[in-house]
């Protein structure tokens, strides 16, 4: 390997956060066809689905797979120290959870609501406010919402739970963004995934998990050196919030 390429290799690390399946797994794959250095997280490296150990049996060194359960509130600070200071150029979080079945506000309880917004919306906060002094100036942090999370664009009113996390998560990075982020020169984007034919999502979605992906990095990879906040669907489209 020559000089130039060792330098580009290690330049573009990407971490991505929930990758055990559907969207983070795709956003694996796409980034490390790209020639990214990929860090994986899963919530048990005991239990790495088949596929991510696929990718890593063919990738070899370009990707690491870690354990991480958002749910664990310690484990960002130590993530961030296993990282050191300025070496990603790209954080994805893309773990999440759809909620209770019944996703109305009067039939949900503390636990549930507890759970789902801790998730959705406080774990992404968190993991990147530790994260931030890892990323590189021109980085970005992209946090997986949703369409959902537009309050703006709330002309179905279903899922009303989910929709609120999504919301929170979008208001909370709005605060990251402008007073922590953008000051540290990274960028930060909200991203819609599309309509996806996730587990999550469906057989009957619109969207292959393919086409969603490649997108979303299209999109992350056209911001990089971009220090604001955006919010965009895989296709590169402004959402209102």
């Amino acid at each position: 390997m020559t000089e130039d390429a060792t330098i580009e290799h290690v330049s573009n690390q990407a971490l991505v956060v929930g990758a055990s399946r559907g969207i983070g797994l795709g956003l694996v794959r796409v980034l490390l066809g790209r020639g990214w250095q990929v860090t994986a997280t899963v919530r048990d490296t005991a239990r790495t689905p088949q596929a991510l150990a696929e990718l890593q049996a063919s990738h070899g060194a370009a990707l690491e797979i870690i354990g991480l359960d958002l749910g664990q509130s310690s484990r960002p600070a130590d993530l961030a120290a296993s990282f050191g200071p300025h070496k990603l150029n790209l954080l994805v979080i893309s773990a999440g959870i759809m909620g209770p079945d019944h996703q109305c506000a009067e039939q949900t309880n503390r636990k549930e609501v507890g759970e789902l917004f801790d998730i959705n919306a406080m774990a992404p906060l968190r993991l990147a406010r530790a994260l931030l002094p890892t990323m590189a100036s021109g980085g970005i942090i992209g946090f997986m919402s949703s369409r959902m999370g537009s309050v703006s664009l709330n002309d179905a009113g279903d899922r009303e739970l989910y929709r609120a996390s999504k919301a929170a998560l979008n208001s909370l990075s709005r605060g990251f963004a402008v007073n922590e982020a953008i000051p540290a020169e990274v960028g930060v984007l909200n991203l819609h995934p599309g309509w996806v034919q996730t587990d999550m999502g469906g057989d009957e979605a619109p969207v292959t998990i393919e086409q969603s992906v490649t997108g979303l990095v299209n999109v992350m990879e056209n911001a990089l050196g971009r220090v604001e906040q955006r919010f965009l669907d895989f296709e590169g489209q402004t959402l209102t919030w």
